[in-house]
């Protein structure tokens, strides 16, 4: 009995169209189109309406991916996670002070800038967390701006003494690593309650020069700081007041 091709309308008797092709699974044709999306509902589909649909659905769905597919997608991916490795690997090595790290006396000379223009978040940075915490307590407990507890708590005394418009200058003399029975700090740890742990730690000689329009002076210090965690910190510091004449009562 003859067949009626669903592709070119010809009528063949074998297991495909010889005209067309139809039927043959080595030839591909676009038979049947109107069959590829059902018009009439599943239970009146014959096996072969159900298997060219299901064809046609798994066409559909890798047009679909193919579509949505975005060949640089990895290449993307593999760039984001290269920054976020890189930013890991950056943090790790700053927070070990590998890289962009400051040396003993960055954070003498930012200690003085910091009390010259009256800047307290950089003036706080310069010491371990107990020391600043304990420094940021005092400021908000007494209600004071960060300027204003610079100015007229801390510092004032300077003003007074030297006017507004001082200036500070530093200069280092000889700095002298300290071995760690030299820094022990057990007495810090009971006043506050927790100590860092310090990695290396120097006394540096320190010659300060306070200069205004009230006057001046000069001063040698001893600074001695250490570092926590990558970064340089100040724990203290003492004033060389020089050597009293017994007979005159002058510092030499």
């Amino acid at each position: 009995m003859s067949k009626l091709c669903k592709s070119c309308g010809n009528y063949y008797d074998g297991d495909y169209c010889d005209k067309c092709g139809y039927g043959d699974p080595n030839v591909k044709t676009h038979a049947a189109d109107k069959y590829k999306k059902p018009t009439k509902p599943e239970r009146f589909q014959t096996e072969e309406d159900k298997a060219l649909y299901a064809e046609w659905k798994k066409e559909k769905a890798e047009t679909e991916i193919k579509r949505h597919y975005d060949p640089n997608a990895g290449k993307k991916t593999l760039a984001i996670v290269a920054v976020v490795v890189i930013g890991v690997i950056v943090a790790v090595l700053y927070k070990s002070g590998v890289i962009f790290s400051s040396t003993e006396t960055d954070v003498i000379e930012k200690y003085f800038k910091s009390i010259e223009t009256s800047d307290f978040d950089s003036f706080i940075e310069c010491f371990p967390k107990e020391m600043k915490n304990e420094y940021e307590q005092q400021r908000t407990e007494g209600g004071y701006g960060k300027e204003q507890v610079m100015k007229e708590v801390l510092y004032g005394d300077f003003i007074d003494s030297y006017g507004a418009d001082y200036t500070i200058d530093v200069s280092f003399g000889r700095e002298t690593k300290l071995d760690k029975s030299e820094y022990g700090l057990s007495e810090y740890k009971s006043f506050y309650g927790s100590a860092p742990s310090i990695s290396e730690a120097y006394e540096v000689v320190t010659n300060v020069t306070f200069k205004g329009s009230k006057g001046s002076e000069d001063a040698k210090l001893y600074i001695y700081v250490g570092k926590c965690s990558g970064k340089w910190c100040i724990f203290n510091l003492t004033q060389d007041n020089g050597i009293v004449d017994e007979d005159t009562g002058l510092v030499s």
